[in-house]
C-alpha cells in the first residue's frame, strides 16, 4: 500500500488533525507553533502569501488525503469582492425597484450602504426604513456564505453579523478583502478537514 493509500483510509481523531494541521502551518510559513491558534487568520495573523496557500494545500493533500484547493479560494474571495457592487445593483432592483449600475454605484462606495439608501432617497425618490441597510448587507452577506459554503467552509453568525457592518459603512473592495480572507482561520480550516475526512474522522 503505497502512503497515499495510507492516508486515504487512515482514521483521525480532531486532536491529530489540529496536530497535524499546525505542524503544517508552521513549517510552511514559518512561525511559532504557539501562534498557530484557532482562531489565527492565515493571512492577516500568520502571514500567509499566494505562494503558501499553495504549499499548504499540497501538504494536507499529502497529510490527510484531502483536497484543499487553496488558491482556488483566495481566487474566490478576489472575485466575490469585484463582484460586489454588480450583486448590490441586482438587489436593488429585485428587493426596491431601482435601477442603479455598477458605475453609478462606484463613487458612493466609500459611505457604504447607508450613504448609497441616502442618495437614493434624495435622486430617486426611495422610501426605505431604518433596517434597509441592514437588509441589503445580509442579502451581500448571504451570497458570501453561499459561495463559501461550496467551497466547503461554513461562515460563522457573529463573522456574518460583523460582514454587515462593514458593508454598511464601507464597500471599498480592498476593505472587504481583508475582511473576508479573515474567514479563513486555522479552526476553519481544520474543520474544512474534518468534514471532508467524513467517516474517518474519529469523534
Amino acid at each position: 500500500m503505497t502512503p497515499e493509500q495510507t492516508e486515504a483510509t487512515r482514521e483521525w481523531s480532531g486532536v491529530e488533525v489540529a496536530a497535524t494541521l499546525r505542524e503544517i502551518l508552521v513549517d510552511s510559513l514559518g512561525v511559532q507553533e504557539a501562534e498557530v491558534t484557532p482562531a489565527a487568520a492565515l493571512v492577516r495573523d500568520l502571514g500567509a502569501e499566494s505562494i503558501d496557500f499553495l504549499d499548504i494545500g499540497f501538504k494536507i493533500q499529502q497529510s490527510f488525503g484531502v483536497n484543499l484547493q487553496t488558491a482556488d479560494i483566495r481566487s474566490r474571495i478576489m472575485a466575490w469582492s469585484g463582484l460586489l457592487l454588480p450583486a448590490l445593483s441586482e438587489i436593488l432592483q429585485k428587493q426596491h425597484g431601482v435601477s442603479l449600475t455598477p458605475d453609478e454605484l462606484r463613487p458612493l462606495e466609500n459611505g457604504g450602504l447607508v450613504r448609497i439608501l441616502e442618495h437614493l432617497q434624495t435622486a430617486k425618490g426611495l422610501s426605505a426604513g431604518p433596517g434597509a441597510a441592514e437588509e441589503l448587507g445580509r442579502s451581500l452577506v448571504d451570497r458570501l456564505v453561499r459561495d463559501f459554503s461550496a467551497l466547503g467552509f461554513a461562515v460563522s453568525q457573529a463573522d456574518q453579523e460583523d460582514l454587515v457592518g462593514i458593508l454598511r459603512a464601507d464597500l471599498t473592495v480592498r476593505r472587504l478583502v481583508d475582511r473576508t480572507l479573515d474567514l479563513l482561520t486555522v479552526g476553519a480550516l481544520a474543520d474544512f478537514i474534518g468534514t471532508k475526512l467524513g467517516a474517518r474522522l474519529r469523534a
